[in-house]
């Protein structure tokens, strides 16, 4: 049997019956050992983790069966105790979606009980930054209270960092529907790195001896960054580096089933476009901040740079922003895919995305705001309802 618990709700053991344990275990799945792709057997002989499809569950070397799913996606064995009842109890770490938690087994019966609570690797807190601005952070989640209701979006973050100092001012997320598992928390995980296509494209051409006039099928790479051709892009990253790494960095600049990125980063990555290519990320702790100087050649700054103002202008993803606009930005659309559609064949909806740097000529704010919603027919022009009126505030800010 396996018993769920979170950190604040622990279920009693002796409400569970006998009967709902056999129950469990027997529809639990079994696989033939051989089809498990790693077997790790445990300093406790008895157990071993199992490894299939890239996830991980408990096993039984005695019994030849698994006694949980295989379900996590990390698991380590800890160590074999003894309970009160003079029974011997094995104890394992176990990470799942965006939770972490001990799971501990009775070994004379196999019963499990797991206690779960956030993973701090994945679900981050504000509680410790000091330099989120309250008064900030309540006119952004009005207008993404507002926003979410009108386009009907799914979830929206935004965040906002002082161009100066890479400090956090806010970030937010909201859910339509606040009764999921992770609805309103600010996750590792939660985006594509799409925003960030333009940075890699730049380097790979750089690395790869190309320039933004060299030419793709009729296009330079200049015009497939400025009006977003995703294959003169991907064909430019493909170039500049050794395949399998292109193939990993498309992946997480595209693929939002598996997200590898979060607004906070993508932020971080625009800001150093005004931080002469020093990257200034925040740690969340107090008012630290982690800086990286000179992640950019000079050249890859004048050409994102370069790009970005073009972009403004003629990126369709951008015809929303005024003409006399100051900020520097981009903005992007991926499709979102059902978990079971594994080779993304049916989009289910849209991703959109847009960071910006702001006022150009001397950048005190750069905003990341990203929107899911379950329908294709959405495009970043939406984000108007929530840039324009956010911008034009936060100009007029002391």
């Amino acid at each position: 049997m396996s018993v769920t618990a979170s950190v604040q709700d622990v279920v009693p053991v002796d409400t569970i019956s006998v009967a709902e344990l056999d129950e469990w275990q027997q529809d639990l799945p079994q696989y033939d050992i051989k089809e498990y792709e790693w077997i790790d057997i445990c300093n406790n002989p008895k157990y071993a983790i199992v490894t299939k499809d890239g996830k991980k569950g408990i096993y039984d070397m005695l019994l030849h069966r698994n006694i949980t799913e295989i379900e996590y996606r990390d698991l380590f064995f800890s160590r074999q105790t003894m309970a009160e009842d003079s029974t011997y109890i094995s104890l394992f770490y176990g990470t799942m979606g965006i939770k972490r938690g001990i799971i501990s087994v009775a070994e004379s019966t196999n019963d499990v009980l797991s206690i779960w609570g956030d993973d701090p690797n994945e679900v981050y807190s504000l509680d410790d930054c000091t330099t989120i601005d309250k008064k900030m952070s309540k006119r952004a989640k009005k207008l993404l209270k507002a926003f979410i209701q009108h386009q009907r979006m799914d979830n929206v973050q935004i965040v906002i960092l002082d161009a100066k100092n890479g400090h956090l001012k806010t970030w937010i997320s909201l859910d339509a529907d606040m009764s999921k598992e992770d609805a309103g928390k600010l996750l590792a995980h939660s985006c594509a790195g799409s925003l960030t296509k333009p940075f890699h494209t730049v380097m790979a051409l750089e690395n790869g001896g190309l320039s933004l006039d060299s030419f793709y099928h009729g296009v330079t790479y200049r015009q497939g960054i400025t009006r977003p051709n995703d294959e003169v892009m991907h064909q430019a990253i493909m170039g500049g580096y050794r395949r399998s790494f292109a193939e990993r960095k498309w992946k997480d600049l595209t693929d939002t089933q598996h997200p590898s990125a979060n607004p906070l980063v993508i932020a971080a990555g625009f800001n150093s476009l005004s931080r002469h290519g020093a990257l200034m990320t925040p740690t969340l702790m107090a008012d630290s901040v982690n800086v990286e100087k000179d992640i950019f050649t000079t050249t890859t700054l004048a050409n994102l740079h370069d790009v970005l103002s073009i972009n403004r202008k003629e990126s369709p993803q951008l015809a929303w922003l005024p003409d006399n606009t100051s900020w520097l930005g981009y903005a992007t659309m991926e499709n979102l895919y059902a978990e079971e559609d594994k080779e993304q064949t049916k989009p289910v909806g849209r991703q959109i995305q847009f960071a910006g740097v702001g006022p150009a000529c001397n950048p005190r704010y750069t905003i990341c705001v990203v929107a899911d919603k379950n329908s294709v027919d959405v495009t970043p022009a939406v984000f108007q309802e929530i840039v324009l009126p956010l911008t034009k505030w936060l100009l007029r800010k002391k």
